[in-house]
């Protein structure tokens, strides 16, 4: 077992760590550094997942890895939304290949070995307003996800959709009148306030009168 490997296993609870967590677990010059990281990586003990970020691969990981856990670290602040959350909440039937996030900042997207991360940039402030963190059934791998109403509301931001009530989800994106009927007044009140985008704003008032909440 690389020398790497042996540290990340002793010290990260997660099986995830930075560049930073490298430097301080191992000794030497940063040349030697980076050849014990490339030589890991080489023998399949250790993934790269994205710039300064690495997992313990396989079976050499106390824990099964969800890509979810990833969005957040890769760029941020962040928290995961639109098909990728409503697929998370089991509110759209599709699977959604690519993980898509909220940011503050411009839009990016990054391949990496775990599949590919798009990030939207949507205004708001706070930008955790309707945000919940999500566990992957393993503590204390968790990760940001925007609650339905939100990722709806981000979604019609992002897409500069001029939609204003329940028929447009329901035909275009598929989803359930009983999944919007469970929404409560309290989850339209978190985000009062909260978006700058005009769309946003109409949306969530159109979409709370007709569906009196």
């Amino acid at each position: 077992m690389n020398k790497l490997t042996e540290k990340a296993f002793e010290f990260s609870k997660t099986g995830v760590f930075s560049y930073v967590d490298v430097l301080v677990w191992l000794d030497g010059s940063r040349d030697s550094v980076n050849g014990i990281v490339k030589r890991a990586i080489g023998a399949g003990e250790i993934l790269h997942i994205h710039r300064g970020l690495y997992c313990l691969a396989g079976k050499y990981n106390r824990h099964v890895l969800d890509r979810n856990v990833f969005a957040n670290l890769i760029y941020g602040p962040s928290y995961i939304s639109m098909e990728t959350a409503l697929s998370i909440h089991r509110w759209i039937p599709e699977t959604v290949h690519s993980v898509i996030s909220v940011s503050l900042g411009r839009a990016k997207s990054f391949e990496t070995t775990l599949g590919v991360f798009d990030y939207m940039q949507v205004k708001q402030r706070p930008l955790f307003s309707g945000v919940e963190r999500m566990k992957t059934g393993e503590e204390p791998l968790t990760y940001f996800v925007a609650k339905p109403l939100k990722a709806l509301a981000d979604y019609v931001a992002s897409h500069k959709k001029d939609w204003t009530g329940r028929e447009p989800l329901e035909e275009s994106l598929r989803i359930e009148p009983e999944s919007l009927d469970e929404l409560q007044p309290a989850d339209f009140n978190e985000l009062e306030g909260v978006y700058k985008s005009r769309r946003a704003r109409k949306f969530l008032e159109g979409l709370r009168m007709e569906l009196g909440k």
